[in-house]
Order: C-alpha cells, then sequence, then structure tokens
C-alpha cells in the first residue's frame, strides 16, 4: 500500500475536503476561544462548563432523530441547515453575552452539529470506493487538522489587536464560506428512504456506541479545559497556549496522511488501540507534570495519539452499514460520544474548581475501559 491512493479522487470528493479544512479552522477559534471570553466576562469553570454542556446535550438530543431525518431529507440538506443552525447560534453568542444567550446559542450549535457531521461523514463515504475510503477520511481529517491548527493560530494572536468578542465574532465570517464551498456538490442521498431500527442494526451501533460513550465521558471532563489549566497552573499565555495547540494540530495533520498505511499493515483495530491506549497513560501523567514544557509535551503526544485515529474509527464503522444505514448509525455513534462529552464537560467543571489534579486521572481511566471494552468486540475483525 502507497501513497498513490491519495490519487484519483472526484471534484465533489475534493470540495468536501476543502469543506473539512474550512470547517475545522473556523470551529477551532470558537472552540479555543469561547471559555477565555467568558472569563473575560467573570464567569467561573462551573459557568463555562454549563455552556458547553448546553451545546452537547443539545446536540445529543438531536442526534437522536437527526440521523433518520438527514436520510430522508438527503445528506447535502441536511448539512446546510445544521450550517444555518450553527451561524444563528454563534450571532446569538456574540451579540447577547449573558449566561442564558450564551447557553441557548450552544444548543443551536449543537443541534446543528447534529444534522452537520453524520451528514458529513455520509457524503464522503459516498464518493469512494471501500478500498480507498479509510484514504479519503485521512485526507479529510488531515486538511481539517491543519484548517484547525490555522484557526488556533489565529484565535490565539489576534487578542493582542482584538477584544476575546471580537475574535469570537470572526466565526460569523467563516460559516458561510462553509455555504459556499458545500453548494456545489451533488447529494449522494437524495432523500426520501426510511431507515427502520430493527434490534441487528442496533447492535451493530451498540458495539461502537459503547466504547464511544466511555470516551466522550473522559474527555468531557477535561479536554474543553486543559487551556484555562495551562493559564491558572503554569500562567502560560494566551498566545503560548495557542500557539501549542496549533503545532499538536500541524503534526497530527501530517501524521494522518501516513495513517492509512499503518493500518493497512496493522489492522484498524490494533491501530486504534495501540494509539489511544498510548494517549490514556499519557494523560494521567499530565497534572504530575513539573513545568509547561513538560506538561505542553505530553499533552500534545496524547493528543495526537487520540486524535489521528478518528478517521480510521470511521471508515472501520462505515464498513458495517448499507449507504443508507450510514447517516443513522454515525448519528447514533455521535450520540453516544456527544451526551457522555456533555455530561463531563458539566461535571469537569465543578472538578476543576475543586482540583486541577484529578479530572486527569479521571479521564485515564475512563479512557483505558474504552479500549478495553473496543479490543474485546473486535479483536476478530482485523
Amino acid at each position: 500500500m502507497s501513497l498513490q491512493k491519495y490519487r484519483g479522487f472526484s471534484r465533489d470528493a475534493w470540495l468536501l475536503v476543502v469543506y473539512s479544512f474550512i470547517s475545522w479552522l473556523g470551529g477551532n477559534i470558537a472552540w479555543f476561544i469561547l471559555p477565555f471570553y467568558m472569563k473575560s466576562l467573570g464567569y467561573t469553570y462551573g459557568d463555562v462548563g454549563v455552556v458547553f454542556s448546553a451545546s452537547t446535550l443539545a446536540q445529543a438530543l438531536a442526534l437522536l432523530f437527526s440521523g433518520p431525518l438527514s436520510a430522508k431529507l438527503g445528506y447535502k440538506r441536511s448539512i446546510l441547515l445544521g450550517l444555518g443552525l450553527m451561524f444563528s447560534g454563534r450571532a446569538i453568542q456574540v451579540a447577547f453575552p449573558s449566561l442564558l444567550p450564551l447557553a441557548l446559542g450552544g444548543a443551536l450549535v449543537g443541534i446543528g452539529l447534529a444534522f452537520e457531521s453524520p451528514s458529513f461523514t455520509s457524503l464522503l463515504s459516498g464518493e469512494v470506493s471501500d478500498e480507498k475510503r479509510h484514504y479519503l477520511f485521512s485526507l479529510s481529517s488531515a486538511l481539517g487538522t491543519i484548517g484547525s491548527a490555522v484557526g488556533l493560530i489565529i484565535a490565539g494572536v489576534l487578542p493582542r489587536w482584538l477584544t476575546y468578542r471580537e475574535t469570537f465574532a470572526l466565526v460569523l465570517l467563516v460559516i458561510p464560506l462553509r455555504f459556499l464551498v458545500i453548494l456545489p456538490t451533488r447529494p449522494v442521498l437524495n432523500g426520501g428512504r426510511r431507515i427502520k431500527l430493527r434490534g441487528e442494526i442496533l447492535r451493530r451501533i451498540a458495539k461502537f456506541a459503547v466504547p464511544q460513550a466511555l470516551i466522550g465521558l473522559g474527555a468531557g471532563i477535561a479536554i474543553p479545559y486543559v487551556g484555562l489549566w495551562f493559564n491558572q497552573r503554569f500562567g502560560t499565555s494566551l498566545e503560548s497556549i495557542g500557539w501549542l495547540f496549533a503545532v499538536q494540530q500541524f503534526i497530527m495533520g501530517l501524521g494522518t496522511f501516513l495513517l492509512p498505511i499503518v493500518a493497512d499493515r496493522m489492522g484498524s483495530v490494533k491501530t486504534i488501540v495501540a494509539f489511544n491506549g498510548s494517549a490514556s497513560a499519557l494523560i494521567a501523567l499530565m497534572p504530575l507534570s513539573p513545568s509547561f514544557p513538560v506538561a505542553a509535551l505530553l499533552y500534545t503526544v496524547r493528543t495526537i495519539l487520540m486524535n489521528i485515529v478518528n478517521p480510521i474509527w470511521s471508515s472501520f464503522m462505515m464498513g458495517f452499514f448499507s449507504k443508507e444505514e450510514r447517516s443513522t448509525a454515525m448519528a447514533l455513534n455521535n450520540l453516544s460520544w456527544t451526551a457522555t462529552f456533555g455530561v463531563g464537560q458539566f461535571i469537569g467543571g465543578f472538578i476543576f474548581d475543586v482540583s486541577l489534579t484529578w479530572p486527569f486521572f479521571i479521564t485515564a481511566l475512563l479512557y483505558s475501559l474504552s479500549m478495553a471494552v473496543f479490543w474485546e468486540t473486535f479483536k476478530k475483525e482485523d
């Protein structure tokens, strides 16, 4: 297997890759700057957790029906609907920076993601053969990751000249670009299909959903607060944190290009377990770090190992479902991660108000349990 498999993708496949770049760029500006935006307004970790969890729990509720509805509407129309909801939510958060509108805006963003994300994965999956699917998924993820690095640099540097609110408002310029890129694509599924959630398809979804739920809970407890943790624990500047996160994304983006070759040789299951399992150990070491450079190195390697396998996971999962089933399967799988991530965010904000150490230990334990379940379920599939 070689990098030659990255050649020969369709025009629409490349448009979706560009969409991924723009999407991750804007999304990471918002993700990175929102906690600092709220802190500048006098909110606590717990308040930040309320806004984060409002978004993810709204997304979780919407994912209960967004998959079948997306199959009925068509994947392209569902993406456009999701983008409209996300734009509305971010506009509310910029215009009305009190806690209730911030949470309401977050909820609209979450509902938009419930329509956009599974439909995008399903649309991307329909643009390629099964043999090359994890190459296209990895290409999309790699360019998206590089886009997120650019977004993090922008979010880290611009507060030199702009307020946090003005920096956050840049997202309102990025979302319309996503509209323009997705509009020329041809729909893979035109809509009108009904998916029956029978026991057999639910069992297949559950095999992926259980380990994803454990990862989501663990991630929610610690990951949204890492930027603030660096600042509070070591006094690290916002710009330094932004550059750290950006370097992670650049390295991860380059590594993602090569990971399908590793998966072809090791097998998807072994690759996922090896990388995510190693990340579990590293995050447990973070609160023991004596200095910012040590903690930054641990977090960088952990982030790369944890996230670089996401396109392999998605591609592996898509192979278990038909074209018509994919948005429903992905939506319910995302639901398992999103619901527990929202619960984790809510809990994590309050735990961080009490301790800057325990959230990382809890996250490491939950990551480890996830990989144990995933291995036991799929060890015979490689």
